[in-house]
């Protein structure tokens, strides 16, 4: 983040520190079970921070974004977090993000929505938040994202502005059912010793 000069290498370093972490909570999810959404958001903001992103939460442009990252030249990168309960809540969460604290402005013209996946199928999680997103939003243009099959993209003209405005939409997988540890069958029951001893 420190050595990029363009706007554009400076959201693909936020979108790949979030990315990586993403994958790394992933690895833990078994100790994320009972973590609300601040808490699991506060753990990507204290490993950006970590990372040396000047990253907050709660910060109050417009509302308070989930995760804020700013950087010289009045950069500005704004995510909204939502554990995927339903899509109607995802909406609500892209809604805050589009009209309460993006600005539009130049510098300022990306965000993302990152979707905590607590349920099985992340990809066909993907697949129905991205028609739902189109029949709410007809205005917003959504695509696959090359590489990354469960991530989405979406552009679409910012209201305050007239610019597009960016999202990426960047599922977290937290499913953890393990199998190993269902009740076993009962083993049939050995004969008796008498009943050996007899035969």
């Amino acid at each position: 983040m420190v050595m990029a000069t363009t706007h554009s290498e400076r959201v693909s370093c936020v979108e790949e520190a979030i990315e990586w972490i993403g994958q790394e909570h992933t690895k833990t999810r078994q100790h994320r079970q009972n973590r609300g959404e601040d808490a699991l958001t506060t753990d990507i903001i204290t490993d950006m921070k970590a990372m040396g992103f000047e990253a907050s939460h709660d910060k109050d442009y417009g509302g308070h974004g989930d995760i804020v990252v700013e950087c010289r030249d009045q950069f500005l990168w704004i995510g909204e977090a939502k554990i995927h309960n339903s899509y109607d809540w995802l909406f609500k969460g892209f809604q805050q993000l589009d009209t309460r604290y993006s600005t539009g402005l130049p510098g300022q013209e990306d965000g993302g929505l990152i979707i905590f996946c607590r349920g099985p199928r992340a990809d066909e999680v993907m697949k129905t938040w991205t028609e739902h997103l189109k029949e709410q939003r007809p205005d917003v243009e959504i695509n696959l994202v090359e590489g990354q099959p469960l991530m989405r993209r979406s552009q679409h003209v910012h209201s305050a502005t007239g610019r597009l405005f960016k999202v990426k939409h960047i599922p977290i997988s937290l499913y953890f059912e393990p199998k190993d540890k269902q009740p076993r069958k009962p083993r049939a029951k050995r004969a008796s010793v008498k009943k050996r001893i007899a035969a």
